[in-house]
């Protein structure tokens, strides 16, 4: 299904302060939860996501989406857009970038810590990256890949 073939997906989250990470397998196949780097500036996080794709071997990048209920676009929409149209000048071509709606993805990470019992200040620092292991298995599930 997806051009890159035995390349991760890098699920992303994107927050005004923290933009939560996550990693497929090399078949995309299962989303994991990576970490979150702090959103400083549109320059800095662009060049830490272009380092992270090099590293892990990135060939899909699904970026969250969130579409307000009424289906308008959001204050947080209209920023991702600017970051997405930066990511796709600096990233590699070889790189598939799409978006995912991920109007629920924060509420589903905060239920899953709570169930989890893990602890309020823990769940602030793991609901970024859990939100975007969300987004990305969703992504993933939608978009099964099919081998030859």
């Amino acid at each position: 299904m997806f051009e890159n073939k035995n390349k991760k997906a890098l699920g992303i989250d994107f927050g005004l302060k923290r933009i939560g990470l996550s990693l497929s397998d090399d078949t995309q196949t299962i989303a994991f939860p990576f970490k979150f780097i702090l959103n400083e500036s549109l320059k800095k996080t662009v060049s830490d996501l272009k380092k992270i794709t090099n590293e892990e071997d990135v060939g899909l990048i699904v970026i969250g989406m969130p579409i307000g209920l009424k289906g308008k676009q959001t204050e947080i929409s209209i920023k991702i857009e600017e970051f997405i149209k930066q990511l796709k000048d600096e990233i590699d071509g070889g790189i598939t970038i799409t978006v995912y709606d991920e109007r629920f993805s924060s509420v589903q990470a905060q239920k899953s810590l709570i169930e989890q019992n893990i602890k309020r200040k823990k769940r602030k620092e793991k609901i970024d990256s859990i939100a975007s292991t969300f987004i990305l298995q969703s992504y993933l599930d939608r978009h099964k890949k099919t081998f030859a």
